[in-house]
């Protein structure tokens, strides 16, 4: 990885690491409730059986860091 990639993840961790304290209450939702929206792959197959889950291990890996990111901002389900 190069120095460059190296310092946008580090930029980035900072920023997801100081968003709780930057958002008012109405922007930590509208956060949350954007990060509801991806937390499961939506396919748009009727029966889950009949997903083939090859070559979706990066989508299925997005949706579990949205779903850590929510834990992690304390988001509540309704």
């Amino acid at each position: 990885m190069s120095g460059g990639s190296d310092a946008r993840l580090i930029a980035y961790g900072k920023l997801i690491d100081a968003l709780p304290g930057l958002l008012d209450a109405e922007g930590r939702q509208a956060l949350c409730d954007w990060l509801s929206e991806r937390q499961v792959l939506h396919d748009g197959q009727e029966d889950p059986g009949a997903v083939i889950v090859e070559g979706l291990e990066t989508e299925l890996a997005i949706a579990q860091v949205f779903r850590e990111l929510s834990e992690r901002f304390d988001c509540r389900q309704p």
